[in-house]
């Protein structure tokens, strides 16, 4: 690695807000087969997830998945200091394509981490990763989340979804960091909507 590419690894450890970067490729995935978006819609809790720098120390988070104008519209909500945020995302996905929503870069994610839904049940859990590639820097970033219906998963269906997320190469279980849905934590006082701004081709 030569010193330019060092200075810019160490500038997006210090930005990143903990998020999960290594070197190399991202891996290849075997996502959900015969994927069902309609029965997939919905709210899901957030029960474990690695870093991200876009939901940092946010407590009682649950993402909603909405078809919206030929688009999935992805609501990520959190509280954090008395606040529920609720960031609004669309990503693109074709009915009969794999398991992946595409994800366009934008103020909230400027890399445009896709994601895979790499299993569910459709009523209980659901397991999502997301990995992308920089060339220029050759590192991977790497987001993950177990999802529930509800606000816990029973403690077997919750470890058979670590091991199912901890084989896929490169997503250690060992990231994944509980989220906090205690009633004190969810608490808040006023709701702050974010509009995601997506770059255009000349800003890329």
């Amino acid at each position: 690695m030569n010193v330019v590419n060092l200075f810019l690894v160490v500038v997006l450890v210090n930005t990143s807000g903990g998020q999960v970067l290594q070197f190399g490729q991202c891996p290849e995935v075997e996502t959900m087969e015969y994927f069902d978006l309609v029965r997939f819609l919905g709210r899901w809790f957030e029960i474990e997830r690695f870093p991200a720098w876009f939901e940092d120390k946010g407590h009682c988070a649950y993402k909603r998945f909405q078809y919206c104008n030929r688009k999935v519209e992805i609501e990520q909500v959190f509280i954090r200091d008395g606040i529920r945020f609720i960031i609004h995302r669309n990503s693109s996905y074709n009915p009969g394509d794999e398991a992946i929503f595409d994800i366009q870069p934008s103020n909230i994610d400027p890399v445009g981490i896709p994601l895979s839904v790499i299993s569910t049940d459709y009523n209980n859990y659901a397991i999502l990763f997301g990995c992308k590639f920089n060339v220029q820097m050759d590192m991977k970033y790497i987001l993950a989340w177990i999802l529930s219906r509800e606000q816990s998963l029973p403690p077997e269906v919750l470890n058979e979804t670590r091991r199912k997320l901890n084989s896929i190469p490169f997503a250690n279980a060992a990231y994944l960091m509980p989220v906090n849905h205690t009633e004190y934590n969810c608490n808040y006082h006023w709701t702050a909507h974010i509009q995601s701004v997506y770059k255009t081709v000349d800003e890329n």
